[in-house]
């Protein structure tokens, strides 16, 4: 692909909106424009609407901009996901490469009083030489509920290519009933000490955030603790769950972004009973 001129980027936007409809929950909206695209809802929980999002072009490079708008009107639930890694292309031979060449997704998320959204994509693998913008941000009235998980990965493990150039502005805003809940803003240059430093990623080349309503109990959090280090075989734990008034909060720095995806949809499965009262029940695309 010619990443030489920046005339060639995609522009792209994709607003859903969800609503209760004869007893379950209808797409009333799915505005686009660009290569954003979502397939019919399922309906594996009779109620609540699964939507798979789909990027054709599967990653983004020079100058892309993808704007995702998703929410849930009250007595809707809806649980939106992705079929596979979101990818984000180095910028490395771009002819007209400046500080304000970037790639950038937002993620706008509303959810009404009594509705409930659930934001669970796959990882975002952030090439080497990328120059990514990852911004989520979640805005919830009281009673509502939600679950949400942010994954990054730095370079791509598998070929072992590490993020040694580029950077990453990643911010997470969760906003309940107008009162900022949490405001994560990180910035990671590719080869900066921070990326080494105990003080820092400590080596970790993928890390993940996990947000949901509500507060699970005191004694399945020390369960799921426990549960998610000894997975780690012996390695150093990768893993901090967080309470935090009536936001829950999980994070992951580790070396893999399997294991961050894995470790989240076991948060997941826990707690969902407890925080939105729906039993787990996993999205199709999942297994295939």
């Amino acid at each position: 692909m010619d990443t030489t001129r920046v005339s060639r980027s995609w522009q792209a936007s994709l607003a859903l909106r969800f609503a209760h409809r004869a007893g379950k929950t209808a797409v009333t909206r799915a505005q686009h424009y660009g290569p954003l695209r979502i397939q019919r809802p399922f309906y594996p929980e009779c109620d609540c609407a699964h939507v798979y999002l789909l990027h054709p072009p599967g990653g983004l490079v020079v100058g892309d901009a993808l704007h995702i708008s998703l929410g849930a009107e009250s007595g809707a639930a809806a649980l939106v996901t992705t079929p596979s890694a979101g990818k984000v292309y180095s910028l490395a031979g771009l002819q007209h490469s400046d500080s304000t060449t970037t790639q950038s997704q937002h993620i706008d998320i509303t959810v009404a009083q009594n509705g409930h959204l659930e934001w669970l994509p796959q990882e975002t693998i952030v090439f080497n030489g990328a120059n990514a913008r990852l911004h989520t941000k979640l805005t919830a009235a009281l009673g509502a509920t939600f679950i949400a998980w942010d994954i990054a990965c730095l370079g791509r493990p598998a070929c072992q290519e590490v993020f040694d150039t580029g950077s990453v502005h990643q911010d997470l805003e969760v906003w309940v009933d107008g009162v900022p809940r949490l405001i994560e803003r990180n910035h990671i240059t590719g080869g900066d000490a921070f990326m080494q430093q105990p003080w820092g990623l400590n080596g970790a080349g993928s890390l993940g955030t996990l947000v949901a309503s509500g507060s699970p109990s005191r004694d399945l959090v020390d369960q799921l603790l426990e549960e998610l280090n000894q997975a780690a075989n012996g390695s150093q734990p990768n893993w901090g769950l967080t309470q935090k008034e009536d936001l829950f909060i999980a994070r992951y720095i580790g070396p893999s972004a399997y294991e961050c995806r894995k470790g989240f949809i076991h948060i997941w499965q826990a707690i969902r009973p407890e925080v939105c009262g729906r039993e787990a029940v996993e999205p199709r695309i999942w297994h295939t």
